[in-house]
């Protein structure tokens, strides 16, 4: 199908500094960034391999006791139309489309996922490789 393997996990937080001292100090992932929205959006990232792990936090929500939770997985996919095609025949996904990330394409897939985001992203090769 041309999947090539998991880009990132993102994992939703009330309290992103606990977070951090979870996956960063104590898990020892290697924090790239750290960053607030003005949607009122903390996002951290952290490289365990070639995966990121994505920490999103709501600051609308306020910090609360919440345990973290499973919010989402990105797949790398070699084709998103042949990927998308297969996926087609038995879940439900939305078109492809441009990610804000340039040179990239993704699609989402929209039901049978336990409640979990789940996004296929095809890298293209820019025209100067």
């Amino acid at each position: 199908m041309g999947i090539l393997g998991l880009d990132h996990v993102v994992i939703a937080t009330q309290q992103a500094d606990r977070a951090a001292a979870l996956y960063g100090a104590r898990l020892g992932l290697d924090m790239r960034f750290d960053t607030i929205r003005p949607d009122c959006l903390r996002l951290m990232f952290f490289r365990c391999g070639d995966v990121v792990l994505e920490i999103v936090q709501n600051l609308r929500d306020g910090v609360r006791n919440d345990g973290d939770r499973l919010q989402g997985f990105s797949w790398r996919t070699k084709n998103a139309e042949i990927t998308h095609a297969r996926l087609c025949k038995s879940f439900g996904v939305s078109d492809i489309r441009p990610r804000r990330r340039p040179n990239t394409r993704v699609f989402t897939v929209r039901s049978r996922t336990a409640g979990i985001r789940t996004l296929f992203i095809e890298r293209l090769q820019s025209a100067a490789a």
